[in-house]
């Protein structure tokens, strides 16, 4: 492999790195997010607050379920990319 192929790898890489940090600061705000709704459901007297509070917090959970396998997805991308270019 050239140099020219060896920087874009390193490129993908980076970048690959970059989206799995972005990825699991969104999954981590989104937690977050889960758990300021569940204690505002606890309290909540309005009955179609709180659906709507259920609704979207189950949203949220089908959301990190997705993000997760993203990650996953990348994180195996980059390691078929390195096992091609040790060989």
């Amino acid at each position: 492999m050239n140099d020219e192929q060896m920087a874009i790898e390193k490129m993908h890489e980076a970048e690959g790195r970059e989206l799995i940090k972005q990825l699991t600061k969104k999954i981590d705000t989104t937690k977050y997010n889960i758990e300021i709704s569940d204690e505002i459901i606890g309290s909540t007297p309005s009955n179609s607050q709180r659906e709507k509070l259920i609704e979207k917090n189950t949203q949220r959970r089908h959301a990190i379920g997705s993000m997760k396998k993203e990650i996953e997805t990348i994180e195996q991308t980059l390691e078929q990319r390195r096992r091609e270019v040790s060989t």
